[in-house]
């Protein structure tokens, strides 16, 4: 399970600067603090699940608390930014501008979901594909939720659900946890 810090703004952009040329832009620090479920992550939670089937609006949301705690300002160790804990390598592939305000930021909440819910399609995807070829072993959801805590590498290397380590301190009580509070947030549906 990543532990998410909370740095207030002004922290959160200077610790930012060491995070290489994406992270000193100054269109990626956080210019407004959302901290809890709100209208705002439901609306766009709930359109940023319709890219596809398998990623439903509970576990995005699910995901979100086990990620940041819905803190828009949520800054981790490792340098995940945003309420959806986009590390800049990541945030280059999948960031998106989904409020159209002319940035990709991961601490807006249109733009970490919408984000959020493309790659996490992707994963189950891949996780599905490779369970029915039998390369890979597990529920692909399961695999998809780890493969956004530690690499879809990680997932294939592991042939399944990771294991080991970080893995099993880490990944697996991810995936668990997010998988037990779903049910939180069907109501939310």
């Amino acid at each position: 399970m990543k532990r998410a810090i909370v740095l207030p703004p002004l922290a959160a952009a200077f610790a930012l600067a060491g995070c290489g040329d994406f992270a000193q832009s100054p269109d990626y620090y956080p210019r407004t603090v959302s901290s809890g479920f709100n209208e705002e992550f439901r609306t766009w939670i709930s359109q940023a699940a319709g890219q596809c089937e398998a990623i439903t609006p509970s576990i995005l949301a699910a995901q979100i608390e086990a990620e940041s705690s819905f803190r828009t300002d949520a800054l981790s160790p490792r340098g995940a930014m945003g309420p959806s804990q986009f590390i800049p390598e990541t945030w280059e592939i999948w960031g998106v501008d989904a409020d159209g305000d002319g940035a990709a930021d991961p601490y807006s909440i249109p733009d970490a979901v919408t984000a959020q819910a493309a790659f996490m399609c992707d994963n189950h995807r891949r996780a599905a594909e490779g369970v029915a070829a039998g390369t890979l072993e597990g529920d692909p959801l399961d695999l998809a939720l780890a493969a956004y805590n530690a690499g879809f590498g990680a997932v294939q290397r592991s042939g399944g659900l990771p294991s080991g380590g970080e893995y099993t301190s880490e990944t697996q009580p991810y995936v668990a946890r997010i998988r037990e509070r779903e049910v939180v947030y069907l109501s939310s549906e």
